[in-house]
């Protein structure tokens, strides 16, 4: 039971908050679609999390991508037993400098009063989620080791499965508690996405290249 609902529902259920919630949030508030912009509230704690943040998952997610979409260059590859180390070595890396920059951004809402105005349940909800998954993916890379070899005969297949609508569970069933906590949480996590204010990675703002700067004046008293 369990497993169907994270290997199966889950998926499916984001796919569809993803196709529908999406568009709609867009198209009928896109005054929301943006992150508040709260550096001029506090911005030292902001620095180390979002810089550590950003730096860290966005290469993570990269390469959870190489492997989806080349999963026989990445075979050979990772087939070099110190290019898998030094590599498995690095997603460490990244996954502790993730894990530290969600830990700040949280621990600056929890203890920027100034913030509390600009944060919602949402958040805190969507800032818990992105904590308890940076710590589970430390937590796998760190105790289940040469992770990036086994995903390529298990997790990918299954991704796979779901693309083409007929889910093979099995491939990922038998996986420890922590991995199928996971899995359901990056699922739950895009589900959530068009609900919070982190939809806005998915709005790609190329037209901004060709808009003009932007001229600030301070005014002055004298």
């Amino acid at each position: 039971m369990l497993n169907s609902f994270i290997f199966v529902v889950l998926p499916y259920a984001a796919l569809v908050m993803i196709l529908f919630v999406t568009p709609y949030r867009f198209y009928t508030n896109r005054l929301t679609w943006s992150a508040y912009s709260t550096q001029f509230l506090e911005q030292k704690t902001l620095y180390w999390g979002a810089v550590s943040w950003h730096y860290g998952i966005i290469l993570i997610l990269l390469a959870h991508l190489a492997g989806i979409v080349c999963p026989h260059g990445m075979e050979r590859l990772l087939g070099n037993q110190q290019t898998l180390i030094v590599l498995e070595s690095i997603g460490i890396g990244l996954g502790l400098l993730a894990l530290f920059g969600s830990v700040m951004l949280l621990l600056r809402r929890v203890n920027a009063t100034i913030l509390k105005q600009v944060t919602f349940a949402s958040d805190w909800v969507l800032l818990f989620l992105l904590v308890l998954q940076t710590a589970t993916g430390v937590y796998v890379s760190t105790f289940m080791r040469w992770g990036s070899v086994w995903y390529l005969h298990t997790a990918v297949p299954y991704i796979y499965s779901l693309l083409s609508f007929r889910p093979q569970m099995e491939y990922v069933a038998d996986f420890p508690l922590v991995f199928k906590l996971h899995v359901g949480m990056a699922f739950l996590i895009i589900a959530l996405l068009p609900f919070t204010k982190l939809v806005h990675l998915l709005f790609f703002p190329y037209r901004f290249l060709a808009d003009p700067p932007i001229l600030y004046r301070w005014r002055s008293r004298g």
